[in-house]
């Protein structure tokens, strides 16, 4: 199974100038899959599958960053820090993707308890 971002990139190939000879003016992607994954990829291909933050495997790091820059200076900061990410805007779409309860979302709207 191909990411998302790699069949966007593959086809997105298909048909620009550059990567298609010069007496070509279109470009044809083509995908060949089980019955089973047809789903997923027509999914992607009609843009429905939403893209999922992966901040969270680099977020100490960057909250560390953040501290040394003197950015982040204590928890109240380091919450609304993280408040401006994209993983913050998932987190409220998709709370239990992210290890967040619909009644912990519901009790907190903001998942600033979440965030701490």
């Amino acid at each position: 199974e191909l990411s998302m971002m790699d069949v966007m990139q593959m086809l997105g190939r298909a048909g620009r100038p550059g990567y298609v000879n010069r007496a070509d003016d279109k470009g044809v992607g083509i995908i060949l899959t089980t019955h089973s994954e047809l789903q997923y990829y027509l999914s992607l291909l009609n843009q429905q599958l939403p893209i999922e933050s992966q901040y969270v495997g680099k977020l100490a790091d960057n909250l560390n960053a953040e501290i040394v820059l003197g950015t982040v200076q204590n928890a109240h900061e380091a919450v609304s820090w993280l408040g401006y990410t994209y993983l913050y805007v998932r987190m409220l779409r998709n709370p239990s993707l992210y290890g967040a309860s619909d009644a912990e979302k519901a009790a907190d709207p903001l998942l600033e308890q979440r965030r701490i």
